[in-house]
């Protein structure tokens, strides 16, 4: 069963926990038409501070399938988790060089994907996260299923990246799947657009529905013969996963009620992890353009009217925090910006309200934005950043900020357009 199944329990509960009023800028009111009609009447401008934006009429709810799920992994095999993944890495990735590297400002590392990973077509890297494991730093990268035929879902690249100073990076793809039942799974039919780490749970944009959330302890081998290259699931007596050694299980999802519609409903195209203030959160962000993606909250200038959300996470079981039964937005905000593809929070700046935004807009772009003032740019037109920018994840510390890059299509060059992942000082794009 797909997202909206898992949480069609928890829809009754939340038909009467979720109001319907509208949801716009702070001073809109109203009921959910009403707050639609202000918001596609409210002028937005490119590159303006961010707005605040009323998200009352939003809630996630728990498809509460964390027991459930491991449970019917137990035929399947021994939970390895990350650290046995780790000893069983088996790709390796280049590190750039002042000639690979492509042009970003404050550039102080990174790595390409081996040749068969930068020229394949079937797969696109999207979203990116990072975190530790052991006494080791790992970058977690998803990359989407492109072609048409049986859908393969969503695979994760486990990247080492303890040591930039190495010739190379090591990593290895996993299959994200799904547990249908006892001993039974399947792929996880999603963009993959976004990723965010905490504690043991790997959180993924889901992008009409919301989160889905994977364990990471719950990392378990399958077998790699002939006859699972094509199929996944259990196939006679062993289980499959398209000929991947490793699958990564979905255990529960964060759904938007069927009752919450347009314009309170929002899209899920990317994520990142925000760790200040005291408290962590997930963002969630809208992709948007002035063509076939518009936003339910574009007023008169098409493709502006994205919204970010911050989405409070408990500190100790690292699952949103519920109350009532739902999750609501902690902070919500309109982006005015087109064609964002990741979001990373800037972390020395006091409070919760600046952040940087990948775009695709002009090629590539990162924008620093708040709510205080207009965006700072870096385009990749002027060699200030990469092209096609995704995903980002910023350490803690306030040092470095990541992305990973989807690359220009039939373009295999680092340095001119070809998928990387690379990290910056933060203090340069500050």
């Amino acid at each position: 069963m797909n997202g909206r199944a898992w949480a069609a329990g928890g829809l009754l509960l939340a038909m009467g926990l979720v109001g319907v009023s509208g949801c716009g800028p702070e001073e809109a009111s109203g009921s959910e038409g009403a707050g639609a009609a202000h918001a596609h009447s409210q002028a937005l401008t490119e590159g303006a501070p961010l707005t605040s934006h009323d998200a009352q009429c939003l809630r996630l709810v728990d498809a509460n399938t964390w027991t459930t799920a491991v449970a019917n992994l137990a035929p399947v095999g021994p939970a390895l988790g990350l650290s046995g993944l780790l000893g069983d890495l088996n790709r390796a990735g280049p590190v750039l060089t002042a000639s690979t590297r492509p042009p970003a400002t404050g550039y102080k590392g990174g790595f390409r994907w081996n040749d068969g990973d930068m020229a394949t077509t079937e797969w696109i890297p999207q979203g990116l996260t990072a975190g530790v494991s052991g006494s080791r730093n790992i970058a977690l990268v998803s990359w989407h299923y492109a072609p048409s035929g049986p859908d393969k879902g969503v695979r994760v690249s486990v990247a080492d990246i303890s040591d930039m100073s190495a010739s190379a990076v090591n990593y290895r793809h996993v299959l994200l799947v799904r547990p249908t039942g006892e001993g039974q799974f399947t792929t996880v039919n999603e963009h993959g657009g976004g990723l965010a780490w905490f504690g043991d749970y790997l959180y993924m944009a889901d992008t009409s529905d919301g989160l889905r959330v994977f364990d990471l302890t719950q990392l378990r081998q399958v077998d790699t013969g002939t006859a699972c290259e094509t199929q996944v699931g259990k196939v006679g007596a062993v289980w499959c996963a398209y000929g991947y050694k490793y699958v990564l299980p979905q255990v529960s999802a964060y759904s938007v009620p069927a009752s919450i519609t347009l314009p309170c409903r929002p899209k899920f195209s990317f994520l990142g992890k925000d760790t200040r203030g005291g408290t962590s959160a997930v963002l969630s962000g809208e992709y948007c353009n002035n063509g076939d993606t518009p936003c339910p909250h574009d007023g008169t200038t098409p493709g502006l009217g994205g919204r970010l959300y911050r989405w409070p996470v408990n500190a100790t079981t690292h699952r949103l925090e519920a109350t009532g039964g739902a999750v609501v937005p902690e902070r919500a905000w309109i982006t005015n910006e087109p064609n964002l593809q990741g979001v990373a929070p800037v972390m020395t700046a006091t409070g919760t309200s600046t952040y940087w935004l990948s775009s695709t807009r002009y090629g590539g772009a990162l924008f620093k934005v708040s709510t205080s003032a207009s965006r700072k740019t870096f385009l990749s037109g002027s060699s200030q950043w990469a092209r096609m920018p995704e995903g980002m994840h910023a350490t803690g510390s306030g040092t470095n900020l990541w992305t990973v890059t989807e690359g220009v299509s039939g373009v295999t060059a680092p340095a001119s357009g070809g998928r990387v992942v690379f990290y910056v000082d933060q203090a340069a794009v500050d």
